[in-house]
């Protein structure tokens, strides 16, 4: 089932219809969660941090129009709370597709995720309070609707045979198997 939550300090994002978790706004609150490691990676390879620099310190300086600068003679992107948000432009090369026309064209290699299992019904009001690994190919997300816990545990073999454990919040736990 899709996640979904509005309240952009927490989360701002989603799953899609092919389990690809993405986001809306800019993810600022995975800093706490990162350290000093970048919050996300943008398509042109460019890091993307939050209010802070690489090391952990605050920026202080101005940030050009793609909202990055360089520090210490590496370039790296922002993410803040006010617009441009995560990127103005992309400050690298890259490789526009020529089948897209503008303003929405695509950047090619894009990531292609492909869904197989049928698509849930979102969850409006629900908020990611953990994400864990498990093990090897197994992970475990905590989510809270309701003032009530609920969990979507996963996990897949060498074959591509994924096994979903959604655990709602009353308790009632449905398993569902998948082969990619």
């Amino acid at each position: 089932m899709p996640l979904y939550s509005e309240n952009s300090t927490i989360g701002g994002g989603h799953s899609g219809k092919a389990d690809d978790y993405h986001y809306h706004t800019a993810p600022l609150f995975l800093q706490t969660k990162t350290k000093n490691n970048p919050i996300a990676m943008a398509l042109d390879g460019f890091p993307i941090y939050g209010t802070v620099e690489p090391d952990g310190t605050t920026f202080t300086e101005v940030l050009d129009t793609c909202n990055g600068h360089i520090y210490k003679s590496k370039y790296h992107y922002h993410a803040s709370k006010t617009y441009p948000y995560i990127m103005g432009a992309m400050k690298g090369k890259v490789t526009l597709d020529p089948t897209t026309a503008a303003p929405t064209n695509q950047i090619i290699p894009q990531a292609k995720t492909i869904g197989f299992r049928p698509a849930g019904t979102p969850m409006k009001g629900a908020s990611i309070t953990n994400f864990s690994s498990k093990g090897i190919n197994s992970y475990s997300l905590e989510y809270t609707l309701g003032g009530k816990k609920g969990y979507f545990n996963y996990s897949w073999n060498s074959t591509g045979v994924y096994t979903f454990i959604s655990i709602d919040t009353s308790g009632i736990s449905t398993t569902s198997v998948y082969q990619r």
